[in-house]
């Protein structure tokens, strides 16, 4: 993803797709690329946007074709992890787009790693679970929607600054005491995270394309990463304003390319070489 040569490479050898999950990604280290552009939006948002609209335009995302970008329930409020996460109290708008591509997070207690880490996470979702739901407009063809595995551990915590990895790896238990995690045990968590995947998939679909279907409330309020799914599109206000989601896609395709036009010229496969999966 963070590679434009390998990506135009994936486009140009891929066969045309069905179904196509937008997993990649995770916490980074809060540094930006050539385009300015931080680290952590191009490995969960921006590399996703320029591989779709590649597909796209190869016409390797026919009508009927399901996308799925995998988001995350940081994009809104999350109160089991605060402080080591900000909380935008559902305040997003039109003046934050760019930062929120181009700034390393630099909002209230940016100095404390894990805060500012999780805080380049949270806009990066922000910005991919907008994108993909104006697309679900500009593509009505195609079924868009935004999922997460919930709040699972595993390669996420491994990356994540102090407390989140030596709390995960040592004191599982204690995220799940808080309904950060959906069970004790991360290998259990991952088996109900990947359930989700497989149920936004496969089969008819469950949810109306450019829903957002994660984790709901906990009694009134968005506490933690755990229980049954809702669309939380219309339980936040920016992520269910249209006009600002369209925007974002328009910014973010800005951006792509501004990457690039600085992106150095890097070393791709031969798409010629590539064995198509079968």
């Amino acid at each position: 993803m963070t590679d434009l040569s390998s990506i135009k490479a994936a486009v140009a050898s891929f066969p045309a797709f069905d179904r196509l999950c937008l997993n990649a990604g995770g916490l980074s280290k809060t540094k930006t690329s050539d385009s300015g552009i931080t680290d952590t939006m191009v490995i969960n948002t921006m590399g996703h946007a320029v591989l779709v609209d590649g597909l796209l335009a190869a016409g390797k995302l026919p009508a009927g074709s399901r996308v799925v970008y995998i988001g995350s329930e940081v994009s809104r409020s999350l109160w089991s992890f605060v402080p080591m996460l900000p909380n935008y109290n559902g305040n997003f708008k039109e003046k934050d787009i760019d930062w929120a591509i181009g700034t390393n997070y630099n909002g209230c207690c940016s100095c404390i790693p894990i805060r500012k880490q999780l805080g380049d996470y949270k806009n990066a979702k922000i910005i991919g679970e907008m994108h993909f739901a104006y697309l679900a407009k500009e593509q009505p063809s195609i079924h868009w929607i935004s999922s997460s595995p919930g709040a699972i551990g595993g390669q996420f915590a491994e990356k994540g600054n102090f407390p989140v990895k030596q709390l995960m790896a040592c004191a599982p238990c204690i995220f799940r005491c808080l309904c950060v995690t959906h069970a004790c045990s991360p290998s259990v968590s991952l088996q109900i995270g990947t359930q989700r995947y497989v149920e936004v998939l496969t089969g008819e679909p469950k949810w109306e394309s450019g829903t957002m279907p994660m984790s709901g409330k906990h009694c009134c309020c968005f506490w933690g990463g755990r229980g049954p799914m809702i669309d939380n599109r219309p339980e936040v206000a920016y992520l269910r304003d249209e006009a600002l989601c369209e925007t974002v896609a328009t910014k973010v395709r800005e951006w792509a390319t501004k990457w690039e036009t600085a992106a150095p010229k890097q070393v791709s496969m031969d798409p010629s070489t590539v064995v198509a999966a079968k």
